[in-house]
């Protein structure tokens, strides 16, 4: 009988135990094999019809370097290394090629070769072939520094023309009306994850946290199916800079998709940019723009060290303007920014500033 009470007095403390315990946290991890098994040819791509084993090579148009990558028995970490070693080979035509004109594309909204993931007899011809060369060698004598490039390509002059053109522009947009020689800059619009960032920015209520874990700005619901419920941002955790969003691929978020955020199932070398009166109505009517631009108000008002009402509306609508456009308005535009403050209140001039070319274009 003692021993009895003794055992159910162990088992309560033991359930008492499991059930203090906290669900672990989960983790995605990957073991590779110390040697991958053989490859063979699938005859017409069927696994159970195999052909000769397939050794480790490389492409056979690629002639700038020996490809040893080794046997089967040769341990994983020496083909990685082989392989890396003939990627980055100073002499292979690709990489560096590539890699500089998809920052080009970044920086100047097409890149000089018009198909960045396609070099081959399907994709374009460079516009500008020898500048392409140029950057290629520049990032393999840097010893690949990306940050290199970044600085080389932002401090040229084709980068800091105003895309509204020079005085020949009327001669050169008979003979380029696309722009393809670069003449001006090409006008752009913010991407969707930027505009999200600038809009957090000029409220003042951007997250500038490094590193650790995203944040989900969504209500997640465990159904017949996951459920995702994407909710208005209202912590400082949720005001973080948009890399940092855990991004679900089977249910994209509304206002980013409407901004032109790919969908991220798919690949998308080169993103759309539409121009479409449903992103105009977002970023007048979501919520989010409305939070932000009540925030951008209320952080003017606390910056206000003016007393007068007329000079605090004019302090303010400068203000405003500093924010959103980093720069003073015009005379024309304080009275009508002032008129609008008046009849309407600093976050009708908020909201009208987010929703302006001015903020959501690069000129």
């Amino acid at each position: 009988m003692v021993l009895l009470d003794r055992l159910r007095a162990d088992a309560q403390r033991l359930d008492q135990e499991l059930k203090s315990l906290t669900e672990p946290s989960k983790v995605y991890s990957v073991v590779s094999q110390p040697s991958p098994p053989a490859v063979r040819i699938q005859r017409r791509g069927d696994p159970e019809n195999e052909g000769p084993a397939v050794s480790p090579g490389s492409f056979s148009w690629a002639k700038h370097a020996k490809a040893d990558f080794g046997d089967d028995q040769t341990p994983e970490a020496s083909r990685r290394l082989a392989l890396a070693n003939w990627i980055t080979h100073p002499d292979n035509p690709l990489t560096a090629r590539v890699i500089v004109n998809r920052l080009w594309h970044h920086h100047f909204g097409q890149g000089l070769v018009r198909t960045p993931s396609d070099f081959g007899l399907g994709g374009d011809t460079p516009s500008h072939p020898e500048l392409l060369d140029f950057l290629a060698r520049e990032l393999i004598s840097s010893g690949w520094s990306l940050k290199h490039i970044h600085k080389l390509i932002l401090m040229s002059d084709v980068y800091r023309q105003s895309s509204l053109g020079s005085s020949d522009s009327k001669r050169a947009s008979q003979v380029d009306a696309s722009n393809r020689l670069l003449w001006r800059q090409n006008p752009r619009r913010l991407d969707a994850e930027t505009l999200r960032d600038s809009v957090l920015s000029v409220s003042g209520k951007l997250n500038e946290e490094q590193g650790g874990p995203g944040f989900r700005d969504f209500r997640y619901t465990e159904a017949y199916a996951p459920i995702y419920d994407y909710i208005t941002p209202d912590k400082p955790e949720l005001w973080r800079r948009s890399i940092y969003r855990f991004v679900v691929r089977t249910t994209p978020h509304p206002l980013m998709t409407t901004l032109d955020c790919p969908d991220p199932a798919n690949l998308t070398p080169v993103r759309p940019q539409t121009t479409t009166a449903l992103q105009a109505l977002a970023l007048s009517n979501n919520e989010f723009m409305l939070q932000q631009a009540r925030f951008m108000a209320a952080r003017i008002e606390s910056e206000s060290k003016v007393e007068s009402k007329v000079e605090a509306t004019d302090a303010a609508v400068k203000r405003a303007f500093e924010l959103a456009f980093q720069r003073q308005p015009t005379e024309s535009e304080i009275e009508a920014a002032t008129s609008l403050v008046d009849d309407d209140g600093l976050f009708a001039l908020c909201r009208a500033l987010m929703n302006a070319n001015e903020f959501v274009y690069i000129d």
